[in-house]
């Protein structure tokens, strides 16, 4: 027994030899972590803008916020491909690059249209991007982008392009995309793929009466079930958006009477039902959306039934105005050829095919019937 004892224990002895261990792991602070990407498109050209922090600004700290504002270091290549223009920071690393990290990536409008399919093939073939980044396009300079920092010195990661669901779970207008959803869109037949853009605002916020840039989400680029470019749309022109999201988390409707503010209602997780309808050779959409929300201000004296009916009057405006929007560039917005295509694949090929013309008109969003239903009034009962 006891000499099985001592070969056992040589045994495990001469295994610790075998062992890998960890002689050739990084230290962190030996390692360049990329956070963010912009990419633009000049001249048959990638131009590739990368982004990385200063751990010293996202680490937290004890005693409230950082005393420095965070450092923010941005670079910017360009190459006939994607990859030759990312290999270049490499000439000037000064340590082993790491994109496991990268949680956005943002897309140029001239990117956008004239880029093709090789725009998104290395983002999605190399294996240390991940799928789950955010997506985003944008018309503003890449640099002061991904420059941009947000409140009380804080790291860019608590920014808009690294967070967006904060403020989206707050106020809901345009829903943030994080790139697989994105691609699954994009790819998708009969699907309308959008990308919310990203602008800078200087005129909202002073930091001790200094104007500070920040970052927002001021509206959305479109492409088509066939993954062309149709154009832009702002945060004013898809107001009427929301309403077809069921993942509208909670979004404001602003009502008047008499041309005077009336009440502000707040509404939550829209309930949306499309039924295509083909009469003859015409082909229309039967909509109806149910909305619940609670009542948050109110300006004048008035019932409730009468409070439901001026939102739901607001909300058909709303959409309405939103889908002549989208019918000025051909962009399906509210997902009717989608609706189509799931109920009825041939017919969609009929009217929505790659040789047809674009088939939605003015009239193909009828009938439109929206319910409001008023849950609670805040503290406050209404006046009557």
């Amino acid at each position: 027994m006891k000499k099985k004892r001592m070969l056992a224990a040589a045994l495990a002895f001469v295994s610790l030899f075998s062992l890998a261990g960890c002689w050739d792991a990084k230290e962190i602070q030996h390692i360049s972590y990329v956070t963010a990407i912009g990419i633009d498109y000049e001249k048959n050209r990638f131009i590739v803008y990368a982004q990385m922090l200063d751990f010293t600004s996202v680490a937290k700290q004890e005693g409230g916020k950082p005393s420095e504002v965070a450092h923010v270091w941005v670079s910017k290549t360009s190459g006939i491909s994607l990859n030759e223009a990312i290999d270049k920071l490499y000439r000037s690393a000064q340590q082993l690059f790491y994109y496991s990290h990268i949680n956005a990536i943002i897309y140029s409008e001239n990117a956008l249209r004239n880029a093709g399919d090789a725009l998104f093939d290395l983002t999605n073939r190399y294996r240390e991007i991940r799928y789950t980044k955010w997506a985003f396009g944008s018309r503003a300079p890449m640099e002061q982008l991904l420059s941009t920092t947000p409140f009380f010195n804080e790291s860019p990661l608590s920014s808009v392009l690294h967070e967006p669901k904060e403020s989206y779970r707050q106020n809901s207008y345009i829903m943030p995309l994080q790139f697989q959803r994105f691609i699954s869109y994009y790819y998708e037949k009969g699907k309308t793929s959008y990308l919310p853009t990203l602008a800078l605002n200087r005129s909202t916020w002073k930091d001790n009466r200094k104007k500070h840039t920040l970052l927002e989400v001021n509206g959305s680029f479109f492409m088509d079930h066939q993954g062309k470019m149709k154009g832009f749309l702002s945060h004013e022109d898809l107001i009427g958006l929301r309403w077809f999201n069921p993942d509208t988390v909670r979004t404001p409707l602003f009502l008047s009477k008499n041309g005077k503010f009336a009440a502000t209602i707040v509404l939550r997780k829209p309930k949306v039902s499309i039924e295509p309808v083909k009469d003859g050779g015409k082909l229309t959409f039967r909509v109806h959306i149910r909305l619940t929300g609670s009542v948050n201000e109110l300006g004048q004296t008035i019932a409730e039934a009468e409070l439901q009916e001026l939102a739901q009057k607001q909300v058909i405006k709303e959409i309405k105005d939103t889908y002549a929007n989208g019918l000025k560039h051909q962009i399906d917005l509210y997902q009717l050829g989608y609706a189509l295509y799931l109920h009825d694949p041939a017919t969609w090929k009929t009217y929505f095919g790659p040789k047809q013309a674009f088939p939605l008109q003015a009239d193909s969003l009828e009938p439109l019937t929206v319910t409001v239903t008023i849950e609670n009034t805040g503290k406050y009962h209404l006046r009557k």
